[in-house]
């Protein structure tokens, strides 16, 4: 299923079917049969940089259903996009209102493909195509650009998330959490000095946080949802290391939820962070008497928005879906190479450690491996033992070094790499939704549609006909066609919230940046750190004797 290709209408027959304005191209691909793609071309297809032209290589046997628009369009009932929905500029939900539409004008909307495109392009004569383009082309990057300044991924946390000594439970010992607020959330009630009128820290359960991502995606379901760090590995429930791990997990995973700027302004999200009392107890009191039906309920559609849409824009979103796993495994794999780093910088520090024990021990055996320095009073072996103990001196320096370097990676280079991650995991994890959950009946509403007409035309001039049976079916017709209108009306809304989840996606770009940039000022610091120690120790050990005096 290519991803926002088809918001008008999926029907198991004829699942990748595109229809829309723009007569928009449909992808489909196998993502496990794409070719070696290099890590600039991957950046370009995840941030939308690649030109049209720079399309992915496609599976063999899977061919576009709409390539382009000189290629002939497949004859079967496929949905009307919502501008063709309005007709004579009545909105979409004025369909079914009781009025009875001739057959001419209902042909005209449930056409093959082939005419909706040729009524597409002549809809709006008076503007000419060009200028009508470049208006579009202008009002969506102004669009963009006002979406794209409510979303930072760069600033600071602004949760933190602390484990608590004591743990509660009569046979299963479960962990508490300290969640702790560094400021006030966007809906968040005030007292009149300006300070947060409810607790800034609560305690939570794991378990708390799989709440509130399930009531997240059953509100947001096309939005931008952050994974959850797994509950247990294993036999590793208890394990320290794990544990911490699981800790990072969960402020990363609330701070990306309070970054976003639809998500942060959820009354759920502010119960589950402001309400003293544990989770559990509240839902009881409640009796999980809290709204979770999708944020799409008693929304319409801007007609300002609709004008917005080019098939560029589902392009550039095939070309990212296609491709998001293969993304994924390679920021995987560019997170163990650098994290490859850390675990040398700690193998050099154990035998830097074992280095220094045995140059210790050596010392210590050298006056008897040389005893005539005894019996002639020569002072070379003392100065030499004296040397090496400079060195050992040296190697405790570069291991204090390379622990200060191992703490900047675990605190500065590994949440930065692991920020990015999760974030192409949300958006594959949208893609995926959005397959499961995009679907429609509305090509099947038509075609009932159709017949129904056909119908109602055939009984016309039949003494014999039902006037019961004619105002049945005029009746079916116009709740089919309240219902197409609402079907489509989601299908766009869907669309208009992906877009915009895509579009604030495009700051994540600058993770990018902020990462290597870390990187690369931690690498040069300790570099010159190091260099430093070894010019130290070459001037330390300089008259080291290399030679017996004469």
């Amino acid at each position: 299923m290519s991803f926002l290709s088809h918001p008008e209408g999926v029907t198991e027959a004829d699942p990748w079917r595109t229809v829309d304005p723009n007569h928009m191209t449909s992808t489909v691909t196998d993502i496990a049969a794409q070719q070696h793609t290099s890590a600039d071309n991957l950046t370009q297809r995840l941030f939308g940089t690649a030109s049209s032209g720079s399309q992915s290589p496609q599976t063999p046997q899977l061919q576009p259903v709409l390539a382009s628009d000189t290629q002939p369009t497949i004859q079967s009932h496929v949905p009307p996009t919502l501008e063709q929905a309005t007709i004579n500029n009545n909105p979409i939900n004025s369909w079914g209102n009781g009025d009875d539409r001739s057959s001419t004008v209902t042909a005209n909307i449930w056409s093959n493909s082939t005419v909706l495109d040729n009524q597409i392009t002549t809809s709006n004569q008076s503007l000419s195509e060009t200028s009508s383009q470049r208006n579009s082309e202008v009002d969506l990057q102004e669009w963009t650009e006002s979406v794209r300044k409510t979303f930072n991924p760069l600033s600071p946390n602004v949760i933190t998330i602390e484990e608590l000594a004591e743990r509660e439970g009569l046979l299963f010992k479960h962990i508490n959490y300290n969640v702790t607020r560094l400021q006030r959330l966007p809906n968040e009630d005030i007292t009149p000095n300006g300070a947060s009128s409810t607790p800034m820290s609560v305690v939570r359960r794991y378990s708390d946080f799989v709440w509130l991502q399930d009531v997240l995606l059953k509100r947001y379901p096309f939005r931008l949802i952050p994974e959850l760090p797994p509950k247990k590995i294993g036999s590793q429930k208890l394990d320290p290391i794990f544990l911490n791990k699981r800790r990072l997990g969960l402020i990363r995973f609330i701070n990306h939820v309070v970054r976003h700027p639809v998500l942060n302004k959820d009354d759920l999200l502010l119960t589950f962070l402001t309400v003293p009392t544990d989770i559990s107890n509240w839902r009881k009191q409640t009796k999980d008497n809290y709204d979770t039906s999708d944020e799409f309920m008693d929304k319409r559609i801007e007609g300002s928005f609709m004008k917005l849409w080019s098939k560029n824009i589902s392009e550039q979103w095939n070309d990212v879906a296609n491709n998001i796993l293969k993304i994924i495994d390679t920021w995987h794999k560019i997170t163990m190479v650098i994290q490859r780093h850390e675990r040398r910088l700690n193998q050099i520090r154990q035998e830097n450690l074992l280095l220094n024990d045995l140059i210790d021990d050596f010392t210590q055996m050298t006056p008897i491996l040389y005893p005539i320095e005894n019996i002639t009073n020569d002072e070379t072996l003392p100065q030499i033992n004296n040397d090496l103990s400079i060195v050992r001196n040296h190697l405790k320096d570069v291991n204090s070094l390379n622990i200060r370097e191992m703490d900047d990676n675990i605190d500065h280079i590994i949440p930065r790499l692991k920020n990015f991650i999760d974030m192409l995991i949300s958006l594959k994890d949208l893609f995926e939704r959005y397959k499961i959950m995009a679907t429609n009946n509305i090509p099947q509403l038509q075609r009932h549609v159709q017949l129904d007409l056909e119908k109602l035309e055939s009984m016309k001039g039949k003494p014999d006909a039902s006037g019961i049976e004619y105002d049945k079916i005029k009746t079916q017709i116009h709740r089919d066609r309240r219902s197409i209108a609402k079907q489509l009306n989601r299908a766009w809304l869907i669309r208009k919230c992906i877009l915009h989840e895509y579009t604030i996606f495009q700051e994540t770009q600058f993770m990018i940046s902020d990462l290597f940039k870390k990187w690369v000022q931690v690498n040069s610091n300790y570099t010159e750190l190091n260099m430093n120690q070894l010019e130290k120790l070459a001037s330390q050990i300089a008259d080291m004797p290399v030679a017996r005096e004469e």
